[in-house]
C-alpha cells in the first residue's frame, strides 16, 4: 500500500496536468478560439495551476495524519482538510481567473463570473478527489495494521496463558502442589477443603483468562490472593504478601494475569527462605491510576533472567495501546508499576 501512494505522489500530478491540457485544448478547440501559440499556452498556464493544486492538498493531508493519525480520527481529518482547502481552492480560482483577465493571455477578457464559478469548481472537485484517493489508501493501510496487530495481540494472550498454565501443570509444581495438599488432609482436612478449593479456583480462570481482553482489578486481586494461598502454604513462614488500597477496585480494568505474571516472576527468581522470606507488596495507587508491585530482590544465581514474561507483558499492554509497564531495579528492590484503566474509558476502546 504505501508503494501505492507514493506512485499516487509521483504520477498523480503528471495526470492531473495532462487532464486539464487535454480539457482546455479540446474546450478552446470546439469553442473557436482563435488564439496565437494555444498549446504553449495551455500548458504554461497549467503546469503552475496544477501545481497549486496538488503539492498544498499534499502536503495538508501528510499533516493532519501526523496530527491525527488513524482510523478513528478520520472524519475529523476530513472535515479539517475540508476547512483549510475549501477556502483555498476559492482563492487559487479567483487568482488564475484574475491573473488570466489581466494579462489578457487569452486574448480576450472572459466573463468573470461565469469563468470563476467554472475555475473555483474544476479546483474544488480535484482536491476533494485528491484528499478521497489519498484517504482511501491511508485507511486501507491502517486497516491492515490494525489487523494484524489484533492477530498479533490474539496469539501474545494465548501464549501468556499458555505459558502460565504451563507453570502450574509442571511436574515440579503438581508435584509441590500435591505433597501440600496431602500433607494438609492428615494435619488439617478444613485447610485442605479450602486449598482444593482455591487450587480449582486458579486452574479454571486460568483456562477463562482467554475470553476476555480486559477484567476488573477486583477479580484479577481476588485470583491473585488465591494463587499465592498456594503458593503460601508451599513456602509457608519464606514468603509474605501485603495489599494496600483495596478499595473501589471495580472502578478500574487491568489485562488478566497480569498480577499473577510479577507474582510468579517474582517467587521464580528469588531465594526464598525463612532465614530469607521474600516479601512481595501489591500497591493499588488510586490518584496514579497505578497498581505497583514490589518485591525485595534475593536472585537465584542459576536462575535464567530472560524474562520473558515481563517481555511478553509489555508487549501486550504496547499492541492494546495502554500506558506502558514501568520496571525498576534497586539494589535492594524490584518494582513493576502497571497502569490502570478506568472502566468507563474502557467502554468506549475496540480491542
Amino acid at each position: 500500500m504505501l508503494h501505492l501512494e507514493r506512485k499516487l505522489h509521483r504520477y498523480g500530478y503528471l495526470a492531473i496536468t495532462v487532464f486539464f491540457v487535454i480539457f482546455y485544448m479540446l474546450e478552446m478547440f470546439f469553442g473557436s478560439w482563435k488564439i496565437d501559440y494555444l498549446v504553449p499556452k495551455i500548458i504554461c498556464v497549467t503546469i503552475p495551476f496544477t501545481l497549486a493544486i496538488w503539492i498544498p492538498t499534499h502536503w495538508v493531508v501528510m499533516w493532519l495524519r501526523k496530527r491525527m493519525p488513524g482510523m478513528k480520527l478520520a472524519w475529523k481529518r476530513l472535515t479539517t482538510a475540508f476547512l483549510i482547502l475549501l477556502p483555498y481552492s476559492m482563492i487559487l480560482g479567483f487568482t488564475r481567473v484574475f491573473l488570466e483577465n489581466y494579462t489578457l493571455i487569452w486574448q480576450k477578457a472572459i466573463p468573470f463570473v461565469w469563468y470563476y464559478t467554472w475555475t473555483s469548481g474544476m479546483v474544488v472537485l480535484i482536491v476533494f478527489l485528491q484528499i478521497a484517493v489519498y484517504e482511501s489508501i491511508y485507511y486501507l493501510i491502517e486497516w491492515k495494521k490494525v489487523s494484524s496487530e489484533a492477530e498479533e495481540l490474539k496469539q501474545l494472550h494465548l501464549k501468556m496463558q499458555f505459558d502460565s498454565l504451563k507453570v502450574q501443570i509442571q511436574p515440579h509444581f503438581l508435584f509441590n502442589t500435591l505433597n501440600t495438599l496431602i500433607g494438609l488432609i492428615e494435619m488439617d482436612p478444613k485447610k485442605a477443603r479450602t486449598f482444593t478449593e482455591e487450587l480449582a479456583y486458579v486452574y479454571r480462570y486460568l483456562l477463562e483468562a482467554n475470553d476476555r481482553a480486559m477484567i476488573s482489578l477486583e477479580e484479577e486481586l481476588a485470583f491473585s490472593k488465591a494463587y499465592f494461598f498456594l503458593l503460601k502454604n508451599r513456602y509457608e513462614e519464606g514468603l509474605y504478601l501485603e495489599i494496600a488500597g483495596e478499595n473501589d477496585l471495580n472502578h478500574y480494568k487491568i489485562p488478566p494475569l497480569s498480577l499473577q505474571i510479577l507474582l510468579e516472576n517474582a517467587v521464580k527468581h528469588n531465594v526464598i527462605t525463612r532465614a530469607r522470606p521474600l516479601h512481595i507488596q501489591i500497591h493499588v495507587d488510586h490518584p496514579g491510576k497505578q497498581v505497583i508491585v514490589v518485591n525485595n530482590l534475593q536472585r537465584k544465581p542459576a536462575v535464567d533472567c530472560t524474562g520473558k514474561g515481563l517481555l511478553h507483558m509489555e508487549k501486550k499492554f504496547r499492541l492494546m495501546d495502554l500506558p506502558n509497564i514501568k520496571i525498576e531495579e534497586a539494589p535492594d528492590t524490584f518494582s513493576v508499576t502497571v497502569p490502570l484503566i478506568k472502566a468507563h474509558e474502557y467502554e468506549s476502546i475496540n480491542y
